[in-house]
């Protein structure tokens, strides 16, 4: 410059040389606390993902050790997930598994239900401000309501975890892809836990079963052990009585009487022993029944004077209403008067001296009902599904002391499903059962085949 004197300039070289030096120094200084603001940023996002992780392990475990169903861990587990670090969260499945096509199965701040279709899907997703948005995060934006998200998909399980953000600053930076070993271990704990909790529950029927098993089990022992215990002593006393000699030997007519006896105990064991095997056949495989058009009342006449005798030695009037003569049934003869004796038989056992047995047709168009109505003892509604069971004895019949195995019912029951049709039972305590045989008019489809062979 001009009128500058040599001193002044070199003042002023010194000036821009400290100047310099002082940018030099504030730039790095700058650049020095963005790389201190960086790492902050980092290690409080790496804070919070342990803290969230800490936080699911911890509830991950409360959960596991609880006494709660897999469907119902979703929400614990997705609330835990959310709490302080995602605005809104869902657990979603795949159906079917590979499909894409997936519904919200657990949700917070959006509806249960919610379904949508990916056309590829992604195992880890992810946005960000500064991440263009494709197709695939377009979907789930929509589906979550928000504009960052994160996702993940357990192809194995077919099922996803969806979280969300309304702003990035509520996350302090940023969606990055490291998050996907969070959310991917969010998920991953989900299934485990949800896996194991299926495990338990297969477990407890396992058990249920089990114990039910045993339960049927020891009463059958107990009542097999009753039922055949009274024949037996019957069958050993009269043959002793029989081969007594001398002054104490029995005379022709006792001799009958007790052969009488001997015979009717061989009766009542071999009938318990049919109908333990029946079950026992019917449990292990179907019947396999011979159709042929038969006439209903010739077969329930014959039903009936098979227990003429008892039913006139214990006083009890039973009426059958004759059916129309040309009315026939496509069933197996010998079945059928198996399930008509065990239905009459137990309304004869159940009815007390004096009382009245009624049986009927009705015609139902498609359908014709037989009905065996008793006024005995009866059943309170709740007892009839038991009634049902094998071996079970209801606490009146106890009551009552009337003997036999429990298998009447189930037999019956078992086959007249058989034949395509359905036993009704409807009873009140202390006034008569009413069991109604549903019938189809025509052979069943599954058993046209075994029609008239």
């Amino acid at each position: 410059m001009h009128g500058m004197t040599p001193e002044s300039a070199g003042e002023r070289d010194q000036m821009l040389r400290e100047l310099a030096y002082w940018r030099q120094e504030y730039n790095d200084l700058g650049a020095s606390l963005a790389r201190m603001q960086e790492a902050q940023s980092r290690s409080a996002r790496e804070a919070l993902r342990k803290g969230m992780v800490a936080e699911l392990i911890s509830a991950a475990y409360r959960i596991a050790s609880e006494d709660v169903a897999a469907e119902a861990i979703g929400a614990p587990i997705l609330a835990t997930i959310t709490n302080k670090f995602f605005d809104r969260g869902a657990f979603l499945q795949e159906s079917p598994a590979g499909s894409g096509h997936f519904v919200v199965e657990h949700a917070l701040g959006l509806p249960a239900g919610t379904k949508f279709t990916l056309e590829a899907t992604p195992g880890f997703l992810y946005t960000a401000s500064n991440r263009v948005i494709d197709a695939h995060a377009q979907t789930l934006t929509g589906v979550i309501g928000m504009p960052f998200l994160l996702w993940a998909y357990d192809s194995g399980s077919g099922r996803a975890l969806l979280l969300g953000n309304q702003k990035e600053s509520n996350i302090h930076r940023p969606f990055e892809p490291r998050d996907e070993e969070l959310v991917g271990s969010a998920l991953t704990v989900y299934v485990d836990i949800r896996l194991r909790k299926l495990a338990e529950a297969t477990l407890r029927q396992a058990k249920a079963a089990a114990e039910e098993v045993n339960d049927v089990r020891a009463r059958f022992l107990a009542i097999l052990s009753h039922e055949l215990r009274t024949p037996l002593n019957a069958v050993i006393g009269f043959s002793e009585l029989l081969l007594q000699t001398g002054q104490r030997a029995p005379t022709p007519p006792q001799q009958e009487e007790y052969a009488r006896q001997i015979l009717d105990a061989g009766r009542s064991m071999l009938s318990l022993v049919k109908d333990i095997l029946d079950f026992s056949a019917f449990n292990n495989a179907k019947p396999r029944l011979r159709l042929d058009w038969v006439p209903v009342g010739q077969l329930l006449h014959t039903a009936v004077r098979a227990f003429a005798a008892e039913t006139a030695q214990r006083a009890i009037n039973i009426v059958l209403t004759p059916p129309d003569p040309n009315l026939q049934l496509p069933i197996d003869y010998d079945r059928f008067r198996q399930i008509l004796a065990n239905l009459i038989g137990n309304a004869i056992k159940f009815t007390p001296s004096g009382g009245k047995i009624e049986i009927f047709c009705l015609d139902g168009g498609t359908t014709t009902s037989i009905v065996v109505r008793d006024t005995g003892i009866g059943m309170r509604p709740e007892d009839i599904p038991r009634a049902l069971e094998p071996f079970v004895q209801l606490e009146n019949m106890r009551r009552h002391s009337i003997p036999g195995t429990g298998l009447g019912l189930p037999i019956a029951k078992q086959l007249i499903e058989s034949h395509g049709g359905t036993l009704i039972i409807e009873s009140a305590y202390g006034h008569g059962t009413t069991i109604t045989i549903v019938l189809p008019n025509t052979p069943p489809e599954h058993l046209a085949e075994n029609f008239g062979s």
